[in-house]
């Protein structure tokens, strides 16, 4: 006589906690860990303990000090603080706009250089520019255009220099201009024009690239002022169109 055999069949669990949100996840781990503790003989020498995770999880969830509860905090925090920085924004932008800009056009109007000093301030000029902007600003011609030196940045043996539109305050130049060059001039007295910056021994630096100019200096000429002249290529004649104020710096 044969004796029947009897196929264990393989069990085999899953969590399920997909598709659940965060807080369902954690409720459903909650209450698996209750049941590990209601039932201990179920799964002798369970390995972390229940008690363990129990704590990871109050941790997590305790309405007092879990993580949950702190990034509540925080995040009421930073709603009240965007507020805030909105706020503050609105009253700086009224400032320059219903305040600041009354005030530099009434100084500015009629004085000599009125649109270059606008744009030296980051004001733009009504009515000014012909034609559609584009990409980095690029505009029709206009006689009053010009570049403008607006900021450099000093650095030990380099100095950038973003350069601008008189009209504008963008980077971009008329469509009648080639290139804008930069011209330099090392140490001396500052120079009234690009005629004079020649004279006193400056010279062609380079070209500007995207509104920026890196300008290499030496230690050697620490302490000494780098005067510099941006200029507008006409794109025609390849002679000088427009050339910026002076703009100075000196050498660390």
């Amino acid at each position: 006589m044969t004796s029947k055999k009897v196929l264990s069949k393989k069990l085999i669990l899953t969590a399920d906690f997909t598709g659940l949100t965060l807080e369902e996840k954690l409720s459903k781990q909650t209450n698996m860990v209750k049941a590990q503790i209601s039932n201990p003989t179920l799964v002798p020498g369970l390995n972390p303990t229940a008690a363990n995770v129990q704590g990871q999880i109050v941790a997590v969830t305790d309405p007092n000090t879990g993580l949950l509860h702190q990034r509540a905090v925080l995040e009421a925090q930073t709603k009240a603080l965007t507020l805030q920085i909105n706020k503050a924004e609105t009253t700086i932008k009224d400032i320059i706009v219903s305040q600041w800009m009354p005030q530099a056009q009434t100084a500015l109007t009629g004085t000599p250089n009125a649109q270059s000093n606008a744009a030296l301030l980051l004001f733009g000029i009504k009515g000014q520019i012909g034609g559609s902007t584009t990409g980095t600003g690029v505009m029709e011609k206009t006689a009053a255009s010009a570049p403008v030196i607006a900021k450099i940045d000093n650095l030990h043996n380099q100095q950038t220099l973003h350069i601008h539109n008189n009209l504008t305050g963008k980077i971009g130049h008329p469509k009648d201009v080639l290139r804008v060059d930069v011209y330099g001039q090392t140490g001396g007295t500052q120079p009234a024009d690009l005629t004079t910056l020649i004279a006193n021994g400056g010279g062609w630096l380079g070209t500007a690239k995207r509104g920026k100019f890196v300008s290499p200096l030496t230690t050697a000429n620490a302490g000494k002022t780098e005067f510099y002249i941006a200029v507008y290529i006409d794109k025609a004649t390849l002679k000088p169109s427009a050339i910026s104020i002076v703009a100075s710096e000196a050498i660390i």
